[in-house]
């Protein structure tokens, strides 16, 4: 019977079980909750687990088989564009609304608590090239640097075609392995949703003097319903031959929902993959290029609550409200901030906001401590919209370049 269900409905029974088994734990039962976080750590990295390894050897063959049909670099700079232009528009967008809707002021006693790291533009430009192309690959924090190897891979195969052949063959054959073992685990995620969903309840429940934060959650969250429900399904009709949108939502409905309960972009990564292929019908030399390609600098789901949280973070500290020259510069830094994040799978719209509050400098280097106990909730709902994106942008291109082969919903998984 299980294996029979449609794979939103394990993960959506996932998170059911995982929110109740949170909202009966004491908060006091510290032992409980060692064992929950220990268990999300767990989850977590079995999550990943297949990601790194099937973008190694598909990304090449991807290159590869573009490049031999002479479209590679104008499909790359095609995705590029398209997921750069996205990240830029829906931060004119946060720092519109939030200008529009003035959330509250936050008190400035919040509590700081421990949030990631956001690499600056030296760091992020080291770790691009690290000392050996391998060592990304022993972590698996950071995807560029294993996705610009595989780059490189696809390209080298095109230069003497009768000396890579069968490397090549080696690499589809080993792409197709990993794909079924991401299919495994893809299958298996609704268990671990079990645990990530329980360890991320419980900790919101912990949290203190939410109440003060209710504005900006429902600002922000009313934002990405408009993007999610209106935006998105507008661009997939008018640039999707004006086909019934709300299909490719459901089709994605898996991987987003992973999203938001784990707040883990790589996470939810090898849904988004495998549901893109057999539910939207995407075939491997364009999805498995351009998801991770959005996972890493098409974060626009990231850059909108990014956006909305600094124009609250700003008016906070000051009761003249926001300049026009401030709401310019965010509208021009944010995007940046967002793409210097592509290392934080987990850390999201925080590292993002970290980032720019760095950049905006003026003695606002911390001011992301204000909206730090509401981590989990902005950067699960930057994730989700960043997962819904990904896919979208994924299928119109794919549309664009006739590498998509559209299934009926009843058959999605």
């Amino acid at each position: 019977m299980l294996a029979a269900m449609k794979i939103w409905m394990k993960y959506l029974m996932g998170a059911i079980l995982g929110a109740v088994l949170a909202l009966v734990v004491p908060l006091d039962d510290e032992g409980l909750r060692n064992g929950l976080g220990f268990l999300f750590d767990l989850s977590i990295r079995i999550g990943r687990y297949a990601l790194l390894p099937l973008v190694l050897f598909s990304v090449p063959v991807a290159v590869f088989e573009l490049n031999e049909d002479k479209e590679f670099w104008s499909s790359l700079g095609r995705t590029i564009l398209v997921l750069v232009a996205a990240v830029a528009a829906l931060s004119a967008v946060g720092v519109i609304v939030a200008a529009v809707v003035r959330p509250s002021r936050i008190p400035l006693v919040a509590d700081a608590v421990a949030v990631a790291k956001a690499p600056g533009i030296k760091d992020f430009l080291l770790a691009i090239f690290p000392e050996s192309p391998f060592t990304a690959l022993c972590t698996g924090q950071f995807l560029l640097p294993t996705w610009f190897l595989a780059l490189l891979l696809g390209l080298a195969f095109s230069h003497d075609r009768s000396a890579t052949k069968p490397v090549v063959q080696l690499f589809d054959s080993l792409s197709r392995v990993f794909y079924q073992i991401n299919s495994f685990f893809v299958e298996f995620l609704g268990v671990l949703v079990i645990a990530v969903t329980a360890h991320n309840v419980l900790d919101l429940r912990s949290a203190s003097r939410t109440e003060v934060y209710r504005p900006l959650l429902l600002t922000v969250g009313g934002e990405a319903l408009v993007v999610a429900l209106v935006v998105l399904p507008a661009i997939l009709y008018f640039l999707g031959g004006k086909k019934n949108p709300y299909r490719v939502l459901y089709a994605l409905f898996a991987p987003s929902l992973a999203a938001l309960v784990s707040g883990d972009l790589y996470f939810s990564l090898g849904s988004t993959i495998k549901h893109a292929k057999e539910s939207l019908g995407i075939r491997r030399r364009a999805n498995v290029l351009d998801i991770p390609l959005a996972a890493i600098f098409g974060r626009a789901g990231t850059a909108l609550v990014t956006s909305t949280a600094f124009i609250v973070v700003l008016s906070s500290y000051s009761n003249l409200g926001v300049s026009l020259s401030s709401l310019l510069w965010i509208v021009v830094f944010a995007p940046i901030a967002t793409f210097l994040v592509g290392s934080s799978p987990a850390g999201g719209a925080m590292a993002a906001l970290m980032a720019l509050c760095a950049l905006y400098g003026k003695g606002f280097e911390n001011g992301f401590l204000i909206v730090a106990p509401v981590t989990l909730p902005l950067v699960a709902i930057g994730s989700c919209l960043d997962v819904l994106w990904s896919g979208t942008a994924s299928l119109l291109l794919a549309r664009r370049s006739g590498l998509a082969q559209e299934k009926e919903a009843r058959f999605f998984l």
